[in-house]
């Protein structure tokens, strides 16, 4: 049974995966290594403090469970799982044993192996029994995080089932953005623990887990205390026993709630008003109520918030709060950035919308309306609450006009992306567990991030000119500024939205369908059956997204950021490079960390363009071939 699954787990791989995973799942295993080698690397630092290189290898040993435990949650389902053996006659211990063995046959458990080595380098450092021990001790390691991120992910797709659900995937999706996008201030952290060490009650309480215990064991056989040797390891395998016989018991069909879906008379429609009358107003009403059900907009509505509010307390850490005030804009950018596939998270149900003729205007305001009502008062009411909490009056013009840019781009952005860049994406009543299995939305939320900034710049920089001039009139203008682009960019994009909605939407709805274009042999779309992303070879997928990391690393939190902070004249250095460095050097620090931005961004679309430009050369000339 398990040389089967192991085998078939490799043909699922084989067969399904596509150049863009590939080229993904490199980036991925690449830092991977990194983060390996980084572990390992803990492991030879100076053993003149044995206790405080123990709490390091605790606290990265606790960080690795953390991933093993929240990364399958949001990549996808794996390609086996219990329910695809739902029918057949397999004992559920059979089968679990079999899907750990596949579960082991995999590039990121030979990674985390690799990691967990340092377990084995620092028992050497102690004595030969120390090693003996490090060996089972790294075995059960693996074996529990394995197991432990089954369970885990089995849990909670339980959970995410619900709308509580999609307010924990959300938060947990939030926090795990936030840290892997500022994680590298770990290296600030770690040099100053090297200098002053851990905190004993912090330090007690990591040692207290289980992924801390083969730790203890290997570090009590390098004094000799053999009772303190055996009864970790113990209680690491009862550990793990009992995350095994847990995960044979989930691996049964589990029992869905039988949903509730409660209607409204036309009596109680008719008494809300006229903004509910009407076509836009009763697909409005339809939109709003679908963003209070359905559990994948409950992730939309709390994702764009908790990521600004967790990326705003990280400087805390340094008594920073200049960040406060820009909570609001920072989660309607957000909010935009993880919304604007709200056509494809409605699956087919396009054909309901086109085959009523003239209504896709008012579809489109409505989606729009509906956006700004959940997130304009909410992002709003972040802007003052952290205006007010950091208590600076001069910073207020600023996250005024950021916040009111982002909703008014926000909200035309996104009308406008989710018809020309559409990610098909399950029926409603086909949504899986995971959140990476409403379809792969990476490019999509990347586009809107960026160009949702990019209306900002216009305020942003009227408020720069007013600080740099010293002239609070001017700065204050960028608030009118912001409303105006606001209004631009909602009227015009929702306009351009509905006219491709309208001319597209049988392509639209074929590419909901399928989950690919339209066929070529429709000749006037020729040009649009293949998209780069789709026949673009690994290596360049590769390459163009690691510039695409590039650029955004260097651009925004090296570049932009630190830029802003000296320009406040705020003395905080927080985690960026440039105002780590000398005074005279921090201006060309900043200036060539925009420059690798602007180059990694550069690089990518130049990457991106030139493989547009080879599929519009190979595509054959024909008379209805747009030229």
């Amino acid at each position: 049974m398990v040389g089967v699954l192991i085998r078939m787990k490799l043909a699922v791989l084989r067969h399904s995966t596509t150049d863009a995973k590939r080229a993904l799942n490199a980036l991925g295993h690449g830092a991977g290594v990194c983060l390996a080698v980084a572990t390992l690397v803990l492991a030879f630092l100076d053993f003149s403090r044995p206790r405080l290189l123990m709490d390091l290898l605790a606290v990265t040993f606790a960080l690795w469970a953390l991933g093993w435990m929240v990364g399958p949650i949001f990549a996808g389902e794996p390609a086996l799982n219990g329910e695809h053996f739902r029918r057949q006659p397999v004992p559920r211990r059979t089968l679990a044993m079999g899907l750990l063995a596949a579960a082991l046959v995999a590039v990121t458990t030979a990674v985390t192996l690799l990691a967990f080595c340092a377990l084995i380098v620092f028992a050497a450092r102690l004595s030969w029994m120390a090693v003996v021990v490090s060996v089972p001790g790294v075995v059960l390691l693996l074996l529990l995080v394995v197991l432990l991120s089954r369970v885990v992910t089995l849990l909670f797709r339980m959970l995410a089932r619900s709308r509580l659900g999609g307010v924990v995937t959300a938060t947990v999706t939030a926090a795990m953005v936030s840290l892997s996008s500022f994680s590298w201030i770990l290296i600030i952290g770690v040099s100053l623990l090297l200098e002053y060490g851990f905190p004993p009650a912090f330090s007690s309480v990591v040692r207290w887990l289980p992924s801390s215990w083969s730790l203890i064991a290997v570090e009590a056989a390098g004094r000799g205390d053999w009772p303190w040797t055996v009864a970790p390891l113990l209680a690491l395998a009862g550990v793990v026993a009992a995350l095994f016989l847990a995960w044979s018991a989930l691996l049964g069909p589990q029992r869905i709630a039988r949903p509730v879906v409660r209607g409204s008379s036309a009596r109680r429609t008719a008494r809300r008003g006229p903004l509910f009358r009407g076509d836009q107003g009763a697909i409005y009403l339809k939109e709003l109520r679908t963003w209070w059900r359905d559990p994948v907009r409950t992730q939309g509505i709390v994702m764009g918030p908790a990521f600004s509010i967790i990326t705003a307390l990280f400087p805390l850490i340094f008594g920073f709060t200049a960040a406060f005030p820009f909570v609001g804009a920072a989660g309607a950018l957000m909010a935009a950035a993880t919304c604007a596939n709200s056509y494809g998270q409605d699956g087919t149900a396009l054909w309901l919308t086109l085959t009523v003729p003239g209504k896709e205007k008012a579809d489109v305001r409505a989606r729009q309306l509906a956006w700004l009502t959940v997130f304009g008062p909410l992002t709003l009411a972040l802007t003052l609450a952290g205006c007010l909490l950091h208590g600076d009056p001069a910073l207020v013009p600023w996250a005024l006009a950021g916040t009111l840019t982002a909703l008014g781009g926000g909200s035309g952005l996104l009308a406008w992306v989710s018809v020309v860049a559409l990610v098909p994406g399950p029926d409603p009543h086909k949504s899986k567990n995971s959140p990476m299995d409403h379809g792969d939305v990476t490019g999509q939320s990347f586009l809107t991030f960026f160009l949702v900034a990019l209306a900002m710049c216009p305020a942003l920089g009227v408020a720069w000119a007013g600080h740099a001039l010293d002239l609070p009139a001017l700065l204050w203008s960028s608030v009118p500024v912001a409303l105006l682009t606001g209004v631009l960019c909602h009227v015009r994009l929702g306009s351009v939205a509905a006219r491709t909605l309208r001319d597209k939407g049988p392509e639209l709805l074929q590419l909901m369908r399928s989950g690919k274009p339209a066929s070529a042999a429709a000749e006037t779309d020729a040009d649009a059956a293949e998209s780069p992303f789709t026949t673009m070879p690994g290596r360049r997928q590769t390459l163009m997204w690691s510039a695409m990391a590039v650029g955004v690393l260097g651009l925004f939190p090296q570049g932009l950021a630190p830029l802003g902070i000296k320009l406040s004249g705020s003395p905080a250095k927080v985690w960026f490079l440039a105002l780590h460095v000398p005074e005279p050097w921090q201006w060309p620090v900043i200036a060539v960390m925009i420059a690798i931005g602007l180059a990694g961004l550069r690089g990518a679309y130049l990457v991106y363009r030139t493989e547009k430009t080879r599929l519009q050369a190979a595509t054959p000339a024909g008379p209805g071939t747009r030229a």
